[in-house]
């Protein structure tokens, strides 16, 4: 006989309770305290993957950029001009680490349509927690464009959507040359690619 088989993760939006169980489990600076994790869901949206029996696995806060919070203001001042209008910021994620791939991928296409023509930014605190989270990111067609704070505590890897046409060949920077990573950072470059050797994670770094 034919069975069908459930997905083994399905996503929809969550309820400002169930985001809030996920990130207490965090160590997360992003979403302290809670009282600014209200005002985010108030002001955004919580999308997540869930399991089979509905119960949510992992989340992101989506934000739009004009958004009165700590976060998407800070995103907005780093941004002057090209921080008017319409865009979106996604939040760094909570929960199942290991769903990150499946997460990004619910999430970005609606967070795209919500941004409009204005821009799409995600954001990862630069924990070496995370790190091993950065490539996945770039995979998922983001281009790492800057390290800096946004909720007055641990910078924060900040991520935008960049087309993959006419890419130069990528320079190679160990990630954990930092000053060299932050200067082409500052010049407008963009990571948009990893490698992990033994020596470590390196990423690719293009003219954005």
């Amino acid at each position: 006989m034919l069975q069908l088989c459930e997905p083994a993760v399905q996503a929809r939006r969550l309820s400002a309770e169930e985001f809030c169980l996920l990130a207490r489990r965090e160590a997360s600076g992003f979403y302290r305290p809670r009282s600014e994790v209200l005002r985010m869901l108030a002001a955004g949206q919580a999308a997540g993957v869930c399991g089979a029996r509905g119960e949510p696995l992992a989340a992101v806060i989506e934000l739009p950029l004009y958004a009165n919070v700590e976060a998407a203001g800070a995103l907005r001042r780093f941004l002057g001009r090209q921080g008017l209008g319409r865009g979106v910021l996604l939040g760094p994620p909570v929960g199942d680490r290991d769903l990150l791939p499946a997460l990004l991928g619910a999430v970005l296409t609606p967070a795209a349509r919500h941004a409009g023509a204005g821009p799409l930014w995600a954001a990862l605190e630069a924990t070496p927690e995370a790190e091993e989270m950065l490539p996945v990111y770039l995979e998922a067609g983001l281009a790492l464009r800057a390290v800096r704070p946004l909720s007055g505590l641990a910078p924060c890897w900040l991520f935008a959507r960049a087309p993959r046409a006419g890419r130069a060949d990528p320079v190679w920077v160990s990630l954990a040359d930092r000053p060299r990573l932050a200067a082409l950072l500052g010049r407008g470059w963009a990571a948009v690619a990893s490698e992990t050797t033994a020596g470590g994670t390196a990423l690719g770094l293009c003219p954005a």
